[in-house]
């Protein structure tokens, strides 16, 4: 009897040993599950997101160059297209550029890196090799597309002669001819933000925060024209740390036919 009491005895303390092993080696899972889940989280905000410094230095330089000069020659108006790819609807801006004194604008493209615009890709020769050199990956309702547009304004800024910039996504077309909107840029000394509060818009996405938090979070259009002489504080740059992110919601625009007919109705 003492023999059995005593094997079952150990037996017991096995088990016992067993249980707090088999618990002990879960709790070590669970906490390396969950170093790696936050090392992942840690790697994608820094490759999505812009840090303060980056941010700072791209605001100062675009600051710094739009008060280098007065420019006292033609004012031109910068167009700035962030687009996906290609543009397509390059064959409604080719006709809208085509009456144009080529004076009096300038094309500038941020597409994916790598992507070039020529004969093969643009059925307009005004979007020949004018994307952007040193574009970066854009994805939507990330950090990287202020950055783009950063970029955008920054090429922009390198010409003295652009004196107003329009911010266009590759969903835009012009209503009116060149000469109506040129004249009416050149006219007005205000900049114009499309921003308006939806409470029934739900695409908001919290991993944009703390950058740009849902109390900043507007909708609106990507049409931006902007001053040069005004383009001195922050007020008017795009910083997504104080600032506004405005997105163009994707919408049919109809046929190619429809498309040019509401072009036509309007020059």
């Amino acid at each position: 009897m003492k023999k059995k009491s005593a094997a079952a005895m150990a037996m017991a303390a096995t088990a016992g040993m067993s249980v707090r092993n088999v618990l002990w080696l879960w709790w070590k899972l669970l906490v390396l599950v969950s170093l790696t889940i936050c090392v992942l989280a840690f790697l994608k905000l820094q490759n999505y997101s812009l840090s303060d410094s980056e941010l700072s230095s791209s605001t100062s330089s675009i600051s710094s160059r739009s008060r280098a000069v007065d420019y006292t020659g033609n004012p031109k108006v910068a167009f700035l297209f962030l687009v996906r790819r290609n543009l397509p609807l390059d064959f409604l801006w080719g006709n809208f550029f085509e009456n144009a004194d080529t004076g009096n604008f300038s094309i500038y493209v941020h597409s994916e890196p790598g992507f070039v615009f020529d004969e093969s890709t643009t059925r307009s020769t005004f979007f020949y090799n004018r994307q952007l050199t040193n574009s970066i990956k854009v994805a939507w309702g990330e950090s990287s597309m202020i950055q783009a547009e950063k970029l955008l304004l920054g090429a922009a800024l390198d010409d003295p002669a652009n004196q107003r910039f329009v911010l266009l996504s590759d969903s835009c077309v012009p209503l009116y001819n060149f000469s109506f909107i040129y004249n009416y840029l050149m006219a007005s000394r205000r900049s114009f933000v499309d921003s308006f509060l939806d409470k029934k818009d739900v695409r908001y996405n919290p991993r944009m925060s703390p950058y740009i938090p849902m109390s900043k979070w507007r909708k609106g259009s990507q049409i931006n024209p902007k001053s040069c002489s005004k383009i001195k504080g922050k007020e008017h740059l795009p910083a997504p740390s104080n600032g506004k992110m405005m997105y163009k919601s994707e919408k049919e625009l109809g046929n190619q036919r429809g498309l040019q007919k509401t072009y036509a109705d309007n020059n």
